[in-house]
């Protein structure tokens, strides 16, 4: 297999259309675009290494030319506030090279200043971008409309060819903070995981010991509070867990396959059922597109859910349904259990957000903001109605597309 070549980025920006100039922050050349070069009549090693304002000076004829200070300025703002400055029309006469003659051509520009920023959001360059309008300046005076709207629309591509350029900069300048954040979050979320549940181990370990080894001195009391230390030293554990499944679910890429959906709520079932006395019905469901194991995961924690909040029903039931239309699928839990007070919706799926008391019902306060973002990032929603007392229902809806060809 043939190994693709490094991308030389310096010939790339050489062969990038448009006229464009890489400069120093203090205004030294460093690199110009084959299109520039043409438009200003210069070549490269004449002019890399130097002053911007010393290889396009002012027309020592034009007495009024003030456009190497309107350009300096320019660049002093896009120092100063880090970002994109746009310029009027502004007259920059070119220098003839002395092969046709010497002298100032009368050129007018339109020109545009980009900050080019590290990671860390300092500037490492200046892009400058003039485009040559001096045509359609001109043409003003004596061209007809038809000439004007064409020249407009020339210019107007070229001003996306820019634009897209400014922003495929940005977004990959992005995405290299995004790179290293995600990195600092898995170095971060390792050291949650082994700082934080390491002494939380120590704690259950140790009660667990002093339960064992001195059951003799020990009354009522003191197994009480060792198992209080014990329960609440295990449900930090699971909360830190929880934690860090959630932050991880953002970051991982989703890989898209069919699934089969009354499959996996079966299997699903049977895992989390062990110990449920009440009725299970799960009809048809359609198939879905999505991520595997994040679906499973959906599954997981909504079953849970309904297990725990109907398990204190005298004839506890869930119903699983499905439908399906054009647009995608739809998945509909429900039980006849606890419920809730649909005053509190926007609190249900929200991370820590109970709307019942631990003791009645255990649990961190995750699972449900765990499904909700992993269902949009499918690009589906997640919603619940419910009643206090007469039961909850969930749903959800995954968006139809085609799986990804293996």
């Amino acid at each position: 297999m043939t190994v693709a070549p490094e991308p030389d980025y310096h010939r790339l920006f050489e062969a990038i259309p448009g006229h464009y100039l890489a400069l120093s922050p203090d205004l030294v050349i460093l690199a110009a675009s084959d299109g520039f070069l043409r438009a200003t009549m210069t070549r490269r090693d004449e002019i890399t290494g130097k002053h911007l304002l010393e290889v396009f000076p002012d027309n020592p004829d034009e007495p009024l030319a003030h456009s190497g200070l309107k350009l300096q300025e320019s660049m002093n703002r896009v120092l100063a506030t880090h970002m994109a400055d746009y310029m009027p029309v502004l007259q920059f006469d070119v220098r003839r090279p002395l092969s046709v003659g010497d002298g100032f051509e009368e050129r007018y520009w339109t020109v545009s200043n980009y900050p080019v920023l590290d990671a860390d959001g300092r500037i490492l360059y200046l892009l400058n971008h003039a485009e040559d309008v001096t045509k359609f300046f001109l043409m003003k005076k004596d061209s007809t409309e038809k000439e004007i709207l064409h020249e407009k629309n020339r210019l107007h591509t070229i001003n996306i060819e820019a634009e897209v350029y400014r922003q495929a900069q940005q977004i990959e300048a992005s995405n290299r903070k995004l790179e290293q954040t995600n990195a600092d979050l898995e170095t971060f979320s390792y050291s949650v995981s082994h700082d934080l549940k390491a002494p939380l181990r120590a704690l259950d370990g140790f009660a667990r010991l002093l339960m064992e080894r001195a059951p003799d001195r020990l009354d009522n009391e003191d197994n009480r509070l060792l198992g209080i230390i014990r329960s609440s030293s295990n449900s930090m554990a699971r909360l830190i867990d929880d934690l860090l499944h959630f932050s991880r679910i953002g970051r991982s890429s989703l890989r898209h396959k069919t699934i089969n959906m009354k499959k996996m709520a079966e299997e699903v079932w049977r895992e989390s059922s062990a110990d449920y006395t009440g009725q299970i019905r799960i009809d048809e469901l359609p198939d879905a597109i999505g991520d595997e194991a994040l679906i499973r995961q959906v599954w997981i924690n909504i079953l849970d859910n309904a297990v725990k909040y109907s398990s204190k029903k005298e004839a506890a039931q869930i119903t699983i349904s499905g439908t399906i239309n054009h647009t995608g699928s739809q998945y509909h839990i429900r039980d006849n259990g606890a419920g809730f007070d649909m005053r509190h919706i926007d609190k249900l799926f929200n991370v820590f957000q109970r709307l019942h008391k631990p003791d009645d019902f255990p649990g961190t306060g995750i699972g449900l903001a765990i499904v909700e973002r992993i269902i949009r990032r499918h690009g589906g929603n997640v919603w619940a109605e419910g009643s206090p007392g007469k039961g909850a229902g969930f749903h959800f809806f995954l968006p139809k597309e085609e799986a990804p060809h293996d």
